[in-house]
């Protein structure tokens, strides 16, 4: 999926303007005005890709090895991940933001908080979290998909409180999440609205090198 935008082959036309362009077309156009686009991969468990991971963390990776992408048919698309992983794009962004804010701020949290110290530490907090906002979302949906919600083997177990001595091998289903399925899931038709969290944090767009 990360890769799509990348491999665009049928070319689509504005609807006001009436140009027809493809995502090659644009790609190739980026390309040459020295503009790039990063291949941002995200697992099921919210790991990293090892583009964004370089980008962001400095991790090392094998440039020639991590697109799958046909420099046949997508010539433009090819050049364009490649030159993601190459010299001409900065890598380990945030330990360099780390530094110009402790040279900047030396007694100041980036955060607003002594939790969220740096730039490389809170952007990487809000990573995890909208990570994890994202795929609770997706599992709600899929039980709110599943009807009246999926059906037990056996009867609810109330043994909860021994089950709590072996914390990883117990089968207790009294619990709130599973009281919800059972119950029919009753939040099953209220929309998951996505919020924007003010925060007080600073942003990296805001940090002057010198």
């Amino acid at each position: 999926m990360p890769a799509l935008p990348f491999q665009a082959s049928k070319a689509r036309r504005h609807d006001k303007t009436g140009i027809t362009i493809s995502g090659e077309e644009i790609i190739e156009d980026l390309y040459n005005s020295k503009m790039q686009l990063i291949p941002f991969a995200i697992s099921p468990l919210g790991l990293f890709g090892p583009t964004i991971n370089r980008f962001l963390y400095g991790k090392t990776i094998d440039s020639n090895n991590i697109h799958n992408i046909n420099a046949t048919t997508f010539p433009h698309a090819h050049k364009m991940a490649k030159r993601a992983s190459s010299a001409e794009v900065p890598s380990n962004i945030l330990e360099r933001a780390n530094d110009i804010w402790r040279r900047q701020h030396p007694t100041e949290n980036f955060g607003r908080s002594y939790k969220s110290p740096d730039p490389s530490t809170y952007y990487t907090q809000q990573f995890g979290r909208d990570v994890c906002f994202a795929n609770g979302s997706a599992g709600l949906e899929a039980i709110a998909l599943l009807g009246d919600g999926p059906l037990t083997k056996s009867l609810p177990n109330y043994s909860c409180h021994n089950d709590a001595i072996n914390l990883f091998t117990t089968n207790c289903t009294d619990t709130n999440a599973f009281r919800r399925i059972i119950d029919g899931n009753a939040e099953r038709s209220q929309p998951t609205v996505m919020t924007n969290v003010l925060t007080n944090a600073h942003s990296l767009d805001n940090l002057i090198t010198t």
